[in-house]
Formats: structure tokens, C-alpha cells, sequence
């Protein structure tokens, strides 16, 4: 369980990154910055779960689920081509890894 958490860690590497493939309007110039203050705090709750907890496993990854969401919605409009393909995909990934888990174990 507690590897779900660790799908999470090409996501955390998101950061604000080069420039390059970034849509230059004020929305994009504003959102990003949302975004990654949601990233670091999805990977500051990564270790808030002691291992057998699973309701606290639950609500931990519900919670991860909402906020990477958040920021994936945040992030997508304002990137283009290589860096939306790459980006927006691990965060894809890492959401449909979180998705399986909470189908799998939580009610």
C-alpha cells in the first residue's frame, strides 16, 4: 500500500522547471504557482500513515487524489507539446496508480 505513495515521486520533480513548452498568458502566469504549492504538500503527507493504517491510508491518498487533480487541471492548459506530453503523463500515471488502490482497498 505504502508503495502507492511512492508513485508519487516523479511528480514531486514537476517543480517550475525550464520554460520551454509554456503558454505565456496571465491564467498561466498565475496557476502554476498553485500547482506547485499543492505538489510538495501531497509529498509532505507521504510518511503522515504508519504502516496497517489503512483508513489513514485511505483518506491520506483521497486527499493526495484531490490535490493532484488540482494541480494537474492548474498545469495542463499552460503547457504545450514535450513538456505537456511528459508532465501532465506522469501525473496521469501516478493519479490511475492512487485510483487503483482506493478501488482495491478503500471504501
Amino acid at each position: 500500500m505504502l508503495r502507492a505513495l511512492a508513485i508519487l515521486t516523479p511528480v514531486l520533480l514537476l517543480g517550475r522547471g525550464a520554460q520551454a513548452g509554456v503558454v505565456d498568458t496571465p491564467q498561466c502566469r498565475r496557476d502554476p504557482g498553485e500547482a506547485d504549492g499543492l505538489i510538495p504538500a501531497i509529498a509532505a503527507r507521504e510518511n503522515g500513515v504508519r504502516r496497517g493504517d489503512m483508513p489513514g491510508l485511505c483518506r491520506l491518498l483521497r486527499q493526495n487524489e484531490t490535490d493532484m487533480a488540482r494541480a494537474r487541471g492548474l498545469r495542463a492548459p499552460c503547457l504545450t507539446g514535450r513538456d505537456l506530453g511528459e508532465n501532465i503523463g506522469q501525473i496521469d500515471a501516478s493519479l490511475e496508480d492512487i485510483r487503483v488502490v482506493l478501488q482495491r482497498n478503500c471504501r
